[in-house]
């Protein structure tokens, strides 16, 4: 199948390391693969970042690049003028307290602005590198029984979160 008529698979797959090896251009263009995801071992500045992302759509235009990306703990590209975002229980924390009573129409809209803001400035800041998309939790809630979701969760309350 020649690369003008491939269509995106269904697996996506990680790279090595910051630029492009045979192996992984190997696997880019295998016709299973739909997209590639990048992590901190990635990323070493904008430019170096932009490049790698060229190369994949060189390869393959129709891959869509993502990367593990949410702000807090987990942000990738922390250098060369990204800007830094807060981990999402921290926008979860505007929205009110664990006090439901608190919750209050003007805590609500202060709480989407700044989900909406730090939304768009990952996605126009990722965007701009050629990242089509960032893994950010949305939907996590923190029950406090994992780590792994933690201040990655906007809360544990559902009302908040959705």
């Amino acid at each position: 199948m020649s690369k003008s008529t491939m269509k995106p698979g269904p697996i996506t797959l990680d790279v090595l390391g910051l630029e492009l090896n045979a192996e992984d251009r190997r696997r880019i263009m295998h016709p299973l693969t739909g997209g590639v995801i990048l992590f901190g071992r990635n990323f070493a500045n904008r430019k170096q970042l932009t490049k790698l992302t060229a190369e994949i759509k060189k390869l393959r235009s129709d891959v869509l690049i993502s990367i593990d990306h949410e702000g807090g703990r987990v942000q990738r590209c922390r250098t060369d003028g990204f800007t830094h975002l807060p981990a999402m229980r921290k926008l979860g924390e505007l929205w009110g307290s664990k006090n439901k009573s608190k919750h209050t129409a003007e805590s609500a809209a202060i709480a989407m602005a700044a989900a909406t803001a730090c939304g768009y400035v990952l996605a126009a800041e990722l965007r701009a590198c050629g990242v089509d998309f960032s893994f950010t939790p949305v939907l996590d809630l923190d029950f406090g029984r994992s780590a792994v979701i933690g201040d990655r969760g906007f809360s544990r309350d559902p009302q908040i979160t959705f």
